[in-house]
């Protein structure tokens, strides 16, 4: 990948949103893996430390590529960020459905992170195809 331009607007509260926000997810992350959800046992504790664990790095990757501007970086931890978002919400709605249908909520709103995270990941896989393209016909001309 092309680690320049960093496809996002020079804007001080979109920065300032993302560190706060990945800064949130590598909280969410440990907190999981420190003390995990008691409604979970067997194999959903075992996916909620996996959903921490992808949750911690991820959002760990993403805020360094943020810091630095490196989308490099931003786009494995968003990978990962969406595991681990994808298992909670697979968890959630396994809750809903048998045991908990007040988590229906949780479950709906994990929905909506993830598409954010797909839409951001589209974004830059998609920037990264044509700044390549560009190069190699600007290469190619030469």
């Amino acid at each position: 990948m092309l680690s320049s331009p960093y496809p996002v607007p020079r804007l001080r509260t979109w920065r300032a949103a993302m560190i706060i926000g990945w800064t949130a997810g590598i909280a969410a992350g440990v907190w999981v893996l420190t003390d995990p959800p008691l409604s979970y046992d067997s194999i959903g504790l075992a996916l909620t430390i996996v959903w921490g664990a992808m949750l911690a790095v991820g959002s760990g990757l993403a805020a360094i590529g943020h810091l630095t501007q490196r989308y490099k970086l931003e786009l494995p931890g968003l990978v990962l960020a969406l595991g681990g978002v994808v298992i909670y919400d697979y968890l959630s709605w396994q809750q809903t459905l048998t045991t908990s249908p007040g988590s229906g909520p949780r479950a709906l709103l994990l929905i909506v992170l993830a598409c954010t995270l797909i839409a951001r990941i589209r974004v830059l896989i998609y920037m990264d195809r044509q700044a390549r393209q560009r190069v190699e016909m600007r290469d190619s001309a030469v």
